[in-house]
């Protein structure tokens, strides 16, 4: 989290997430803001990833979703594969993940597009399916897993997350057509995220005071 003074100056620097929004010129640009998750790191150390889990399977929504019958946990790329293959150890399901197909390559002013497709691994018909992030903010993933499941005669029982740092969703996801699907988070934390001309994070950006790759450039952030 970027540390900063009472008046709001900023002792360190601005971060970009992966959102991104057009400036109305055509241009698909980064948000950013004060707080990154990392949860990359923890991977490495999966046994207190683990310990983790106990207490998000110890919801009762996470009970009452297992008692309806199997659940497959689906693991969203990349995050949300480690976390899902330990959901499924912890409680004896079944693990799958789909993957990304990229559809268009990366330019100069672009970041490569990918989509979600099945390939090492499918849903079955009448399969109930957990889906699993890491990190939970504008539920875009989600809703393309969602989708994504269902295209296969799946239903997808609930959405389950070590964050949840939505600023909109709480614990419902509503998708246009379908049923609320529950939001289990172990955290729920509401973290602000801006585009690049709002005034609360201009000048940082004039003065390039951001880190626009936070994994690649982790250390920055641990110093600051």
């Amino acid at each position: 989290e970027c540390p900063r003074a009472a008046n709001g100056k900023r002792f360190g620097p601005l971060v970009g997430y992966a959102g991104r929004y057009d400036d109305g010129a055509g241009n698909q640009l980064q948000k950013v803001g004060d707080v990154y998750a990392n949860f990359a790191k923890m991977e490495r150390r999966i046994p207190r990833l683990y310990d983790f889990l106990p207490a998000l399977v110890g919801d009762p929504r996470f009970g009452e979703a297992l008692s309806g019958g199997p659940v497959v946990f689906c693991g969203a790329p990349e995050g949300g594969k480690a976390i899902a293959v330990l959901l499924a150890l912890l409680t004896g399901r079944d693990y799958i993940f789909p993957e990304k197909e990229v559809t268009e390559l990366k330019t100069a002013t672009s970041r490569e597009k990918s989509r979600l497709v099945w390939g090492r691994h499918e849903v079955q018909p009448g399969e109930r399916v957990a889906i699993v992030e890491d990190v939970t903010n504008n539920f875009s993933t989600a809703e393309e897993l969602v989708r994504l499941n269902e295209e296969r005669g799946a239903t997808v029982v609930m959405i389950v997350g070590l964050l949840n740092r939505s600023l909109t969703v709480e614990n419902e996801f509503m998708l246009e057509g379908h049923a609320p699907i529950p939001v289990i988070s172990l955290v729920r934390k509401p973290i602000p995220e801006y585009h690049q001309d709002d005034p609360a994070v201009a000048a940082d950006i004039m003065a390039g005071n951001v880190v626009w790759k936070p994994k690649t450039d982790w250390a920055e952030l641990v110093m600051a």
